[in-house]
């Protein structure tokens, strides 16, 4: 009798040992959009942000947690090796999907481990049998990307392009994703998107005549001015009139005792481009870099002016 009883708890226990039926559970999984927003690109700065996997399972077995090992390929824009991309009609932008805030471990597939490795989930459930468990996914747009166009770039995961296997396992058991097969595969879509902000620069240098006596032959000078547009927006340089215009806004230098002398910028060298506004101003396409442009002064041969130091200051506006 006493045998008999032995044999009997070994059979409880190991009754109890094995997760019951393991193909009853019934889940399903969502995963945000991680949106990046409209970020500027040519401060080079990387941009964050995240998104969130939800899971949901039910009919989890008495003493079982469902193991779930959510595998995130590289999406529709593919990578170059060694970031995931988003692309567009104009190009391509660098990214990362990551398993932490600190953006150092990415996140990748099973079936695809050079993109990362998986991090396991494991999803207890209530005593109805059922629960949810979150988790999020952090996304960085790498920086140093100035030369990209400004436009709606995306990548999709769509289809089968998400791979979320998932199985009952026993209490205590391991989160490592490797080899795990499961008994089910859950398929949620998302997009990462961004649409990155046309933006302008601007700076010049001062544009200083040299010291002479009387302005009997024209006296010239030239400054520049720099300005750095995202690639292939399109740009205008305009150049008001100056503090001390004329009734013709012609430009005029103040010096000594209210004294006056005209001269002109222009847009060449051969002095034939007046600089200004509207139809005369300066136009150009970005290209992510910094671009040069020559200001052409001159001073035209004109009455003589008392002694001193002559000075105006002229506003340089772009438009994009």
């Amino acid at each position: 009798m006493r045998h008999a009883f032995l044999v009997l708890v070994l059979l409880i226990l190991g009754t109890v040992a094995a997760p019951a039926n393991a193909n009853a559970q019934i889940c399903s999984a969502t995963v945000s959009a991680i949106d990046f927003g409209s970020p500027v690109l040519l401060d080079g700065n990387a941009v964050d942000a995240t998104g969130t996997i939800s899971v949901t399972c039910t009919s989890i077995p008495l003493l079982s947690v469902v193991k779930i090992c959510p595998g995130i390929p590289a999406g529709s824009g593919g990578t170059d090796g060694s970031a995931r991309l988003m692309t567009s009609p104009s190009g391509s932008l660098r990214y990362q999907l990551y398993q932490d805030a600190a953006r150092t471990q990415p996140w990748g597939s099973i079936a695809n481990p050079a993109l990362g490795s998986v991090p396991g989930m494991v999803l207890a459930g209530s005593l109805a049998g059922a629960g949810t468990i979150t988790r999020p996914v952090y996304g960085r747009l790498l920086g140093a990307q100035t030369t990209a166009p400004a436009d709606q770039y995306r990548s999709d995961f769509l289809g089968n392009a998400t791979s979320f296997v998932y199985g009952a396992v026993l209490l205590g058991a391991s989160t490592d994703c490797t080899g795990f097969v499961g008994t089910g595969t859950l398929y949620p879509t998302f997009s990462v998107t961004a649409t990155p902000a046309r933006s302008c620069t601007i700076a010049a240098t001062d544009l200083a005549f040299p010291a002479v006596g009387v302005l009997a032959v024209p006296v010239a000078a030239q400054s520049r001015i720099t300005l750095t547009c995202t690639a292939q927006t399109l740009w205008a340089v305009a150049l008001d009139a100056g503090r001390n215009p004329d009734a013709a806004s012609t430009r005029r230098m103040k010096g000594p005792s209210g004294g006056l002398i005209a001269y002109g910028l222009y847009g060449n060298a051969g002095l034939s481009v007046r600089w200004g506004s509207g139809a005369q101003a300066v136009s150009g396409t970005g290209t992510g870099s910094a671009q040069r442009i020559t200001v052409y002064g001159q001073v035209p041969v004109q009455r003589a002016a008392n002694p001193g130091a002559y000075v105006d200051t002229v506003v340089a506006t772009i438009t994009y």
